[in-house]
């Protein structure tokens, strides 16, 4: 019942009253009257107070409010339903969801009505509306309707829009989800540091143990060959400095500025790698031939980085060659102007080559063709050609060796003066 029809009613009511207070003729049946009528004025002040309450708190929540009998025709519904569902009053009250809604909204809340009143407590669901402003996702809260007798009469519900909360759920939630990925790849980036450190800084520790095990032999010969330990003492000391090498260009990889570039000979460093690997290209049977361009031009970079791309690419090529034995091991290492702007160095094996399939992945990391390979050696290469400019590429028809090559920019630096200041 609205205010306005609550209050006609009562208007009508208290005629009635006074009509028949009128006709009392004894003065004690007016006094009890009187407080009978007292009585009625208060309940209904009280109860037009508790009306008017409700009626406020209804038409002014935000949420959709309604009753429905136990056929499903509604008895009520507030304007937040009306606004919410864009429908009328008029177009609801005494008529089904069907009559209203699209059968597949019909439907749904149909079925959710009926398994409020089976269970006869309260329910909760999500639904969907159909408005103007698109489909709008809904909680519905309802509660069966139960008269004194205990008989089931229809149904009350709150319905309450939670599109956004959902949007913003989701949104939070792929928010987490990128955080963790993040976090992921940063431990996935730390490990992968960790792991490249160890894998760069065993070569050399290897070719000192090398080295220390072939002085011991020489220093038991009788005479000792002094020559060869000299020789010896010198390569391990140059794989020290490889090592301190290794841990400055490492280091200098993953800062943001680089401070450590100059003028770079890459002639000397691929002379300086084959001299320092000698002893490994002796014991695996490897002849090396060279073919360094004379005046070539230097290139402005990281003098210990770019020796650790030259040395992984001779280091690696000595690996593929390892199971070669019906053909000459041989290694060739070249450098070459390509244009005035660049120039190319190249590591070329005489081993059984590379899939060609896999040449488009080899440089990413944890991919390797090594048996006991970890696969960032490459990765680390390619990061570094990439740091200074330059591209690194590979090429093979997987039978008769592989070729890499790295091209880098010319440095624009005074040759002259760059050969003194690098001598």
């Amino acid at each position: 019942m609205s205010q306005p029809e609550f209050e006609a009613h009562y208007a009508a009511l208290k005629r009635e009253i006074d009509a028949l207070e009128a006709d009392l003729a004894k003065p004690k049946a007016r006094k009890h009257f009187a407080d009978v009528r007292q009585r009625i004025e208060t309940l209904y002040e009280t109860l037009r107070e508790n009306h008017l309450l409700l009626h406020t708190v209804l038409e002014n929540s935000a949420a959709s409010i309604y009753a429905k009998r136990k056929d499903g025709r509604y008895t009520f519904l507030n304007r937040g339903m009306e606004m919410l569902c864009n429908v009328t009053r008029e177009q609801c009250l005494g008529r089904t969801d069907f009559d209203v809604f699209p059968i597949e909204i019909a439907q749904q809340y149909r079925s959710n009505d009926v398994a409020a009143m089976m269970t006869g407590k309260l329910s909760e669901s999500e639904e969907m509306s159909k408005t103007p402003a698109g489909d709008r996702l809904l909680l519905s809260k309802k509660v069966p309707l139960i008269s004194d007798a205990g008989e089931v009469q229809g149904i009350c519900g709150i319905s309450t829009d939670i599109t956004d909360l959902r949007r913003t759920e989701r949104a939070l939630r792929e928010a987490v989800e990128t955080l963790q990925r993040e976090r992921d790849n940063k431990l996935l980036n730390v490990e992968a540091a960790t792991a490249s450190i160890a894998h760069e800084v065993r070569q050399p520790l290897t070719a000192i143990a090398t080295n220390g095990d072939a002085a011991m032999s020489f220093l038991e010969m009788t005479p000792p060959d002094l020559d060869e330990l000299r020789a010896i003492l010198t390569r391990i000391i140059t794989d020290c400095h490889h090592a301190s090498e290794v841990f400055d260009s490492i280091s200098a990889l993953f800062k943001k500025v680089d401070h450590s570039r100059g003028p770079v000979d890459v002639n000397e460093i691929a002379r300086g790698v084959l001299q320092s690997l000698y002893g490994q290209l002796r014991d695996h049977g490897v002849a090396t031939e060279t073919e360094l361009a004379s005046d070539l031009p230097l290139v402005d970079g990281h003098q210990g980085q770019l020796r650790q791309v030259v040395f992984n690419l001779v280091h690696n090529a000595i690996d593929a060659m390892a199971t070669t034995t019906d053909k000459t091991r041989l290694l060739r290492v070249s450098t070459q102007p390509r244009d005035r702007n660049t120039i190319v160095v190249a590591v070329e094996d005489s081993g059984p080559g590379i899939d060609p399939g896999r040449l488009n992945n080899i440089f990413d990391a944890f991919v390797t063709t090594k048996a006991n390979g970890m696969g960032l050696g490459l990765a680390i290469c390619r990061m570094i050609v990439h740091r200074h400019g330059g591209q690194l590429s590979a090429s093979s028809d997987g039978k008769t060796g592989a070729r890499v090559q790295f091209v880098l920019p010319v440095g624009l630096v005074d040759t002259a003066l760059a050969r003194n200041v690098s001598h």
